[in-house]
């Protein structure tokens, strides 16, 4: 498996994109297709590849554009609606894939193209800055007493990894999971506004997505979902194992092209957004942003995605979201 984990702080020897050698190249404009709002997790991610691919010369003009709704399944029925045409790609979270386990929507992972799966990006639980809650714990304790004490809020789809990472707490705590108020919004940075403005209990989301309002002093961050601590500004954040929560809250960042890609398409953009996701275009990002990148090219991807498939489906039927 052709698998580069790169850590900000071990951050390695930095390369300069060159052009793959495929047989093919863009020859129009590109569209990035993004199925989430503008301001969010999906969208910065976007933004960042329109960026590094035109800087690296790799494709030039990339447009992005943003179309949410359905759990990402607006966007995935627009980029399938240009088949065999590589200049239309769309950005995946791993919140279409649990879209997909849970046999929401009409296409799936397999009747588009994998290209590469990018990155991890560990999430965040947030409160307000004046909530009485003050770690993951207290979240456990309300929850034991009474399910329904608190609301949670996330994007962009019910069942999508950050809702099962609050199930999986809630079950921990003894408590019924489907009894859990849950809110899904169009974007992380919606949630983290409602959090702020105490519309919500607590938010999980992508550290992008609640630094600048925890820079603000307007919410606070509790807890990481992640194997072990961020670095940087929230290198004092505990995860939730740190603090007795067996749980994680990932979601990973796939690019798709729509059917029908030939190899030469599709080795073209795995070698390209390969190349930038580990040069010098990306590193401000990474620092800004949290992000692991962690690549899986298009000859492996399908494999990776059945079995990310599968466990999803698994912990969907335990939260009884499974048609």
């Amino acid at each position: 498996m052709r698998c580069t984990a790169l850590l900000i702080a071990l951050f390695p020897a930095l390369v300069s994109a060159q052009v793959p050698q495929t047989g093919w190249k863009p020859e129009r404009p590109v569209e990035l297709i993004v199925g989430a709002a503008p301001g969010g997790a999906n969208d910065r991610i976007g933004r960042s590849m329109q960026r590094m691919l035109q800087d690296a010369k790799l494709a030039n003009p990339v447009n992005v554009v943003n179309k949410p709704g359905g759990g990402q399944a607006v966007a995935f029925a627009y980029l399938n609606g240009h088949p065999a045409n590589a200049h239309y790609l769309g950005l995946a979270s791993s919140s279409w894939l649990t879209t997909i386990a849970a046999s929401r929507g009409t296409l799936t992972h397999r009747d588009v193209t994998p290209i590469v799966k990018m990155l991890d990006e560990y999430q965040v639980y947030f409160v307000r800055a004046d909530s009485p809650i003050k770690t993951a714990r207290d979240i456990v304790e309300r929850l034991r007493k009474d399910p329904a004490s608190l609301s949670f809020g996330f994007s962009t789809a019910a069942g999508n990894p950050l809702h099962i990472s609050i199930a999986t707490l809630a079950r921990q705590a003894g408590a019924d999971p489907t009894k859990i108020k849950a809110v899904v919004f169009n974007s992380g940075a919606d949630t983290a506004i409602q959090v702020a403005g105490g519309h919500l209990d607590v938010g999980v989301q992508s550290p992008g997505s609640a630094s600048q309002l925890a820079q603000a002093g307007k919410i606070r961050i509790i807890a990481v979902g992640a194997p072990k601590r961020h670095l940087g500004p929230l290198a004092n954040v505990p995860t939730l194992r740190e603090q007795g929560v067996a749980v994680d809250a990932n979601v990973f960042y796939t690019v798709f092209g729509p059917k029908g890609l030939d190899e030469a398409q599709t080795a073209y953009w795995d070698q390209a957004i390969s190349q930038v996701m580990q040069s010098d275009y990306i590193r401000k990002d990474l620092e800004q942003n949290y992000w692991t990148i962690e690549l899986i090219g298009h000859r492996e991807l399908p494999a990776f995605l059945e079995r990310e498939h599968e466990n999803y489906r698994r912990a969907l039927a335990e939260m009884g979201m499974l048609k």
